[in-house]
């Protein structure tokens, strides 16, 4: 078990109470068709640690988390950036770890079940019978193919379990990140993570990457959290180590994490380092449900 985090637990779940809205923020302009006829690469930013990616005919969608709460207890704060009905073609569900708020089951009962489900080692006895065309583990560095998408799962830092109880740091690590490569294109999806220079220094060794989602929250209290959780600061070292082109923030503003001053904490500082390093244009900080084309 992971010690000496209980008094923090109970600090989290009563910051997650704080002032609680009682409808979620609404989306101005939600994006009826996000699935394109002629793209590149493109990744819209639902929310969270969602991220809807074409690449030209393939779509795949990371952690899909479109419920209201996070089990049943931290509410969401602004709605998904899109409508799962709007996803009417899904080929790939990447799911990073079986935290509540990334393995969510209702919102896997919302999406076409003719993708492939991907995920860590030790997932699937998590993981209701969904009826999804496949399912499939993946160990650190092991490779899914199919019909010329190269999906590899990479080594990340954060911690196994999902009620709790069953909470550990072990070698048999139940979470996982994704590097996507299709078309000669090339999306890393870090899920869940702390810091781990050797680890994504070998990612960048492997990989030419196009995009790379990184988390940048939460943030506080910083002892406990970097274990698990990268700042703003060591997300962008993430993308440095990785050599990516271009990075997305995800795991942000959707709901109260930790012990972070606000919702935009994250967001914040993360502005201040971009325009201090002169990264405007190389990271792209996206609006819920904005979604960008990299390449056309």
């Amino acid at each position: 078990m992971i010690s000496g985090c209980n008094p923090l637990i109970t600090r989290f779940i009563a910051k997650s109470f704080e002032d609680i809205p009682r409808d979620a923020e609404t989306v101005a302009t939600k994006i009826e068709h996000p699935i394109l006829p002629h793209v590149g690469l493109s990744i819209l930013w639902v929310g969270h640690a969602t991220c809807l990616i074409q690449i030209g005919d393939k779509v795949f969608l990371t952690d899909p988390m479109f419920g209201n709460t996070a089990g049943l207890i931290s509410k969401r704060r602004i709605e998904p950036g899109i409508a799962p009905s709007s996803i009417d073609k899904l080929d790939f569900i990447l799911i990073s770890h079986i935290h509540f708020d990334h393995l969510h089951y209702g919102s896997l009962e919302m999406l076409s079940k003719t993708a492939v489900m991907l995920m860590p080692p030790g997932s699937r006895e998590y993981t209701p019978e969904f009826g999804f065309s496949d399912y499939r583990e993946l160990h650190p560095w092991e490779i899914f193919e199919s019909g010329g998408v190269r999906i590899t799962a990479v080594p990340v830092n954060h911690f196994n379990g999902r009620y709790g109880f069953d909470a550990s740091w072990s070698e048999s690590d139940t979470f996982t990140g994704y590097v996507l490569e299709y078309q000669g294109k090339t999306v890393f999806f870090a899920g869940d993570t702390g810091y781990d220079s050797e680890k994504f220094k070998e990612i960048g060794k492997r990989f030419t990457i196009d995009a790379a989602l990184i988390p940048i929250a939460p943030i506080e209290p910083r002892d406990f959290m970097r274990r698990f959780h990268t700042d703003p600061q060591e997300a962008l070292q993430v993308f440095e180590d990785a050599h990516a082109k271009t990075m997305i923030p995800i795991h942000h503003r959707t709901f109260v994490q930790g012990l972070d001053s606000s919702l935009t904490y994250a967001q914040d500082q993360l502005k201040h380092l971009v325009s201090e390093q002169h990264l405007e244009g190389r990271v792209l900080i996206l609006n819920v449900g904005e979604q960008k084309i990299l390449i056309p």
